[in-house]
């Protein structure tokens, strides 16, 4: 039952961190004049509520008293999602991006999951309790594939030759 204040606290840090990334996908959708990268950063932010409203059961559960209900999640590949070794959350500045191409905007959100994912991997490695490290292991990982899906918009729009890592097309025969 000492753990019992810990866990709480790290869900309501969950929960905030995921309120801001609503907040903030949702601003860069409206900044972003592209359709396609809009609907990217909308789809981004309702998955962000979906996290949150996980993160607020569990938060109900925790307070009833009643067993833990989020996934479990794998340890390995959430220490392998960590991408970036930056920390700190810069305000966006969205005056400037209103005048930034579709890229920028793709860019900033992308900055935004890197640092979200090495936040909540500093908080797993910090947590007291194993359920609380697994939490933010399995937030972290979420926020991985949030990035890949970015990168894979931007080098669609970049038109790189490459979608999800893997090329579109060669030059050679």
């Amino acid at each position: 039952m000492n753990q019992l204040p810990e866990i709480i606290a790290a869900v309501h840090v969950a929960i905030n961190r995921e309120k801001d990334a609503i907040k903030t996908y949702l601003s860069l959708a409206k900044a972003s004049k592209d359709t396609k990268a809009r609907t990217v950063l909308i789809c981004i932010a309702s998955d962000e509520v979906g996290h949150m409203e996980k993160l607020e059961n569990h938060l109900t559960s925790l307070l009833q008293g009643k067993a833990w209900i989020l996934p479990k999640s794998d340890l390995a590949s959430a220490v392998g999602a960590a991408i970036t070794p930056s920390m700190t959350f810069e305000k966006v500045d969205f005056g400037a991006l209103a005048k930034a191409d579709e890229v920028k905007v793709l860019e900033v959100a992308l900055d935004a999951e890197h640092k979200a994912n090495q936040y909540y991997l500093d908080l797993a490695g910090k947590a007291q309790s194993p359920e609380v490290k697994e939490m933010f292991l399995a937030l972290a990982k979420e926020e991985t594939v949030h990035a890949k899906i970015l990168q894979a918009e931007i080098d669609s729009i970049g038109q790189t030759g490459f979608w999800c890592d893997m090329q579109e097309f060669s030059m050679e025969k």
